[in-house]
């Protein structure tokens, strides 16, 4: 990712926190984090910091108590949505075990304390229309589509096929003469995933596989065609960055303002869904550890089925 994950710099304060914190930094490289959590536990640390220091509360490990943790994630949802303070609370609640267990400590502040509640909302999803203008903005299929065109509608519509997060999708390899180390299969691409590159094999669809197809035959054309990864921009790699600010002016092209990536995960999701498949085969698809992502986009799933079945028949209308 495009992140610099060292963030221990960012934690300044007249206690011992910034040196626990370089320390703590150390260890979760070492643990094989991904960057993303790296980044969000660092972050969670040096934010915290910052308060203690600007409100006179301890900021020595060791005095620091459940009251103060408390004050931190009040004055987070005072300011922020829910889930901030919840990712902050996830970020402080591995530091302080971690202090617990190197001795530093004598026990977390954060044994007893609960995690933020969040207000359960409905995954936002793109509709059929947009989703339709989005293609129509990389020129999907147009006979003069130029290289970006075509890697751009590729990009979409494997999004859309998969499910994919965003640096997910951009750590793709593209190696035919490596079959080990290739990411592309016949209507099929391999995906790792989090911390442990945990892999999983994603469908890609019909038309996923013919932009795909497309785009590769652009692509071997390009001058940095020997790089070992699937996207490419106009002077080697497209990074995650990069595919963001695609989607978001593509978006913009197709008038659906501050897109994306991540909306795209979630229309692949509501489509799973809605064509019936199974929980666990979502969950499998999605890579998802935890029911509470599969909980909350099938209740989208439910929620358009409802309102289609009352469109088909309202009762009041027989009033």
């Amino acid at each position: 990712m495009a992140r610099d994950a060292s963030t221990a710099h960012l934690v300044s304060s007249p206690g011992d926190l910034a040196v626990n914190a370089a320390s703590f930094l150390r260890h979760i490289r070492a643990e094989n984090l991904s960057p993303a959590t790296i980044v969000t536990y660092m972050q969670s640390v040096a934010r915290l910091a910052e308060f203690l220091a600007a409100k006179g509360m301890p900021t020595d490990v060791a005095n620091i108590r459940r009251e103060h943790l408390e004050a931190f994630l009040e004055d987070l949802l005072a300011r922020f949505s829910p889930a901030t303070a919840r990712n902050r609370y996830s970020g402080l609640r591995a530091f302080f075990r971690w202090l617990a267990d190197e001795g530093e400590i004598s026990e977390s502040p954060m044994t007893r304390m609960r995690q933020p509640r969040q207000p359960e909302r409905l995954a936002p999803v793109l509709a059929d229309d947009a989703i339709r203008r989005l293609l129509a903005a990389a020129r999907e299929g147009a006979r003069d589509a130029t290289f970006a065109d075509r890697r751009d509608a590729a990009i979409i519509r494997l999004f859309l096929a998969t499910g994919a997060r965003l640096a997910e999708l951009a750590d793709l390899r593209y190696e035919p003469a490596h079959p080990e180390r290739h990411d592309v299969g016949d209507r099929v691409i391999r995906i790792r995933q989090g911390k442990n590159r945990r892999e999983r094999l994603s469908d890609i669809g019909l038309k996923g596989d013919r932009a795909l197809d497309r785009y590769l035959r652009s692509r071997a054309k390009h001058p940095q065609a020997g790089l070992p990864w699937l996207w490419l921009g106009p002077k080697g790699r497209l990074t995650a960055t990069g595919i963001a600010q695609m989607i978001k002016r593509r978006g913009r092209e197709a008038g659906i303002p501050n897109l994306h990536p991540h909306l795209l995960r979630h229309r692949a999701a509501h489509g799973y869904f809605s064509a019936g498949y199974l929980e666990a085969d979502v969950m499998q698809l999605m890579g998802w550890k935890s029911r509470d992502m599969l909980r909350r986009y099938a209740a989208g799933a439910a929620q358009d089925r409802a309102l289609a079945a009352a469109r088909r028949f309202n009762p009041a209308d027989e009033l």
